[in-house]
């Protein structure tokens, strides 16, 4: 049988992309003082890349954005949509299950077959991890901030990019941005020595200790 912890993360895994999120929500004043709290429901990541595919479903009447840009977006779930769900399906009928082009429901069918043969799933793991990265990339792009002073932990200033190619500043913040305009799963990289800085406790640490530098 397949160790339980993995059976767990491959639960996880499908879950984030399967079922629906409630993010509760916070809002301030100006001055920082508590107004209200609520909560914001989130469709399953394969329903919202799903919608994506078709424009009319999540551009609103008078939208100011760009038709190209529309688009592009539009192009890129369709593509990544129709990848997913032919692997989800072809998933189902080595499991002998008859998928039906709806890959929540497939994947979830899915699952439970596959959780049975006691298979080892961590190349499945990391699939679908990659695509529920893949979705939130194509809905909601990373903004990044390159630091232009030296990595903390290895001092380096410049690295190389995939070309060999010698680049400046090595250490970025990375971040989403969602429609509620706060950032959210805030990290930092370098890109030198590979360290990385996850979380928002953890970049404020890295800024901190930037600015000590700078200062000094």
């Amino acid at each position: 049988m397949s160790d339980p912890r993995h059976e767990n993360r491959l639960l996880d895994a499908v879950d984030d992309l399967t079922k629906s999120r409630i993010e509760h929500m916070t809002q301030t004043a100006d001055d920082g003082s508590y107004v209200k709290a609520h909560s914001v429901e989130h469709p399953a990541l394969l329903h919202q890349l799903r919608d994506a595919v078709n424009p009319s479903s999540n551009t609103a009447a008078g939208s100011s954005s760009l038709k190209s840009t529309r688009n592009l977006i539009d192009s890129d779930a369709l593509f990544e949509y129709g990848k997913m769900t032919a692997a989800i399906g072809d998933w189902c009928r080595i499991v002998n299950i008859q998928p039906t082009r709806e890959p929540v429901a497939d994947l979830r069918q899915w699952y439970i077959a596959y959780d049975r043969t006691g298979a080892d799933d961590q190349w499945y793991i990391s699939e679908l991890r990659r695509w529920a990265n893949l979705i939130r990339n194509i809905l909601e792009p990373l903004k990044r901030i390159e630091v232009t002073t030296p990595c903390p932990v290895c001092g380096k200033r410049t690295w190389l990019d995939l070309d060999g190619k010698e680049m400046i500043f090595p250490v970025v913040i990375q971040y989403r941005l969602p429609k509620t305009g706060e950032a959210i799963h805030p990290n930092a990289i370098c890109r030198a020595c590979e360290t990385v800085w996850e979380g928002i406790a953890a970049v404020e640490e890295l800024g901190e200790e930037l600015n000590e530098r700078h200062a000094g």
